[in-house]
């Protein structure tokens, strides 16, 4: 049944409260058992992994795949409930017990129409991390950016160094992909998006109409128009937890997962060897120990909050808060994120790309039975690279994200706090085109030059950090986004999307003294209306000894401190060209590989070092002599 569109918002109110609700019965039915089992950790496991996120999970997995390693997994949330595998609906889950909620620092430019100018950060609380969070979009970054981090010092981070691990983790099951650069045998399921409207096809057609090429951008070119992939699986979403652990905890009897387990400190002796880990659970003070490695995966808010309770970070912040320092690094530093304007709401008219109604039950139906129907979507129809005028040709630093949706389609329910817009915003232009169907075009900056930090609030594990990323502050961002907006305008006023919507003329309060289409407006918009793709990285610098901001080797092993490394988006040096969540699970892929191989080095020195020994005491026979 189609209902029309007012009608459709309508239904929308109480069907999200309802969805929320369920999310949150099915987080606590899902995670019972972890309440009620005993805890059966042992004392002590060679390897200690913290974080089950797009990397930790990935590690994890690999490792325990030598069955004569014992791992140990601790995850700070529970099991990811069946509902976060609902593209449609990802927009719900940061809303969720699915997440941490943390907020940055007021921001002095940029963020005009976000509450008290803060930008909300939403990470990923469960197995899987973010990976069961985000909207399931497909991305690798720009072969230039890794070629980067190893010009950087950071040997063995090449493109070629990297694109084995890429396609390790892979199963691609695309039509349209360039063959030799994926993989075909990885845990982690890539495909074609389930539902194309109308509007993925106009968006390809708008990118052709003015020059471009459609392209697998994660192939041999990223500069061009396409529709982006999702890792995914028949139409679900195909996180970490789904790909690396779902199996693996239970085939593996070597690996444990503990769940709902917040890891406080890494424990240092005195030697500065990392040898334990401290952790509450329930309520419950826990400590374990770690014969060979600890892994920090708690990501790029999470690894360095932990590490600087630990001691491990800037020496003057320690001792501010009287934590005895084991290591001075900059830890927190080189803080680096993603940030979009978009041009919104756009009008549609295009009814094959109209949200469904909460109450269509063949929608559900096509869903849960043949894996397909609109539910499959995560509402990205496009994605365009492109380089701004001063940058490299081949090495972009534009994207644009179209979207079938804006902050009005959902009537304020999800969206709109996931952004964080204040009520003069969402009042004057979101909430009147509530009961329309609305989409978006997001101008992005890819490789921004500004950097942000990371502090200890206190001592107190569950105090949120301060989180500054001081977007804009260096000029040269605006400038880009500026000329991404231009580029995003150039493909709205093609023919091929002229066919099926238009922006809605209305000017942001703040900026109605400017034609919509200047260039006055819109470095308005851009003060007004700039948001976070919530991609955060860079807080644990991987560099060579020289950098005096690095804080792991490009072995990912934390300077000043034995038996502890760092792998996850943290370690990131420049963040990459495109969404993170596939360079993390890359990032995790080859430090399990580094890891394997030092310690299965180390055994084979070892064991011929003790055969060598045990030879110069066996007597000499007469055949020795000979």
């Amino acid at each position: 049944m189609k209902l029309t569109p007012w009608l459709s918002g309508l239904l929308k109110i109480p069907a999200a409260f309802g969805i929320i609700t369920v999310c949150y019965l099915h987080f606590w039915f899902w995670n019972t058992a972890s309440y009620i089992e005993l805890d059966q950790v042992a004392n002590t496991y060679d390897f200690i992994v913290v974080g089950a996120g797009s990397a930790g999970a990935v590690i994890a997995s690999r490792l325990s795949e030598n069955r004569t390693y014992s791992v140990l997994l601790i995850e700070a949330g529970g099991y990811p409930s069946p509902l976060v595998n609902i593209p449609l609906i990802s927009g719900i889950f940061p809303s969720t017990p699915f997440a941490w909620n943390y907020q940055t620092e007021p921001q002095k430019f940029g963020l005009s129409a976000s509450i008290n100018r803060r930008s909300n950060w939403p990470r990923g609380k469960g197995l899987g991390g973010s990976s069961i969070l985000n909207f399931l979009l497909y991305v690798r970054g720009n072969k230039y950016d890794y070629d980067h981090w190893a010009a950087l010092g950071n040997e063995g981070w090449s493109y070629e160094d990297v694109l084995p691990f890429f396609i390790k983790s892979e199963t691609n099951t695309g039509s349209f992909i360039d063959e030799e650069y994926h993989g075909k045998e990885g845990n982690l399921v890539v495909e074609d998006r389930a539902w194309k409207s109308n509007l993925p096809q106009a968006f390809i057609d708008a990118g052709l109409e003015l020059g471009f090429n459609y392209v697998d951008i994660n192939g041999r070119n990223q500069t061009g128009f396409t529709i982006p992939q999702l890792t995914a699986k028949d139409g679900a979403r195909w996180s970490t937890y789904s790909a690396f652990l779902k199996n693996s905890h239970y085939d593996q009897p070597n690996l444990k997962v503990v769940t709902f387990a917040q890891v406080e400190k890494i424990l240092i002796d005195e030697s500065k060897q990392a040898y334990g880990v401290q952790y509450k659970r329930h309520g419950n003070l826990k400590t374990v120990l770690a014969t060979k490695e600890i892994i920090l995966s708690a990501g790029a808010i999470g690894s360095p909050q932990i590490l600087m309770l630990s001691g491990i970070g800037p020496k003057e912040d320690l001792q501010r808060l009287e934590i005895k320092v084991e290591s001075d690094l900059r830890v927190g530093d080189n803080l680096q994120d993603h940030i979009y304007v978009p041009l919104t709401p756009l009008i549609h008219n295009d009814s094959s790309a109209s949200l469904v109604s909460p109450f269509d039950l063949m929608a559900w139906w096509d869903y849960f039975i043949h894996g397909t129907g609109q539910y499959t979507s995560n509402g990205v129809d496009g994605m365009a690279f492109k380089s701004s005028e001063k940058c490299e040709p081949d090495w972009p630093d534009m994207q644009l994200h179209f979207v079938s949706y804006s902050a009005a389609s959902d009537h304020g329910i999800c969206v709109r706090h996931l952004i964080g817009l204040e009520e003069t915003a969402w009042k004057e232009l979101f909430e009147p085109l509530s009961y329309v169907d609305t989409a978006s075009i997001f101008a992005t900056l890819v490789r921004p030059k500004s950097r942000g930090w990371i502090r200890l609030r206190s001592v107190n594990p569950l105090n949120e950090p301060i989180i500054d990323p001081q977007y804009y502050s260096h000029p040269q961002d605006a400038q880009v986004m500026l000329e991404a907006l231009q580029f995003a305008q150039k493909t709205l006023n093609t023919t091929a999307m002229k066919k099926y919507l238009h922006l809605y003329d209305f000017r942001l309060p703040n900026c109605q003294d400017f034609p919509i289409d200047s260039h006055p407006y819109l470095e308005c918009l851009i003060q007004y209306m700039t948001a976070t793709l919530h991609h955060p990285v860079g807080t644990c610098k991987m560099g060579p000894s020289t950098d005096h901001e690095a804080v792991v080797d490009p072995q990912l092993r934390v300077y000043g401190i034995k038996g502890l490394r760092v792998a996850d988006a943290s370690v990131i040096p420049v963040i990459p060209n495109g969404n993170i969540n596939a360079p993390v699970i890359m990032i995790g892929e080859k430090a399990a590989h580094m890891i394997l191989e030092y310690h299965r080095n180390n055994y084979i020195q070892k064991n011929s070092s003790e055969r060598q020994s045990h030879r110069k005491f066996i007597p000499k026979t007469a055949g020795d002599e000979l």
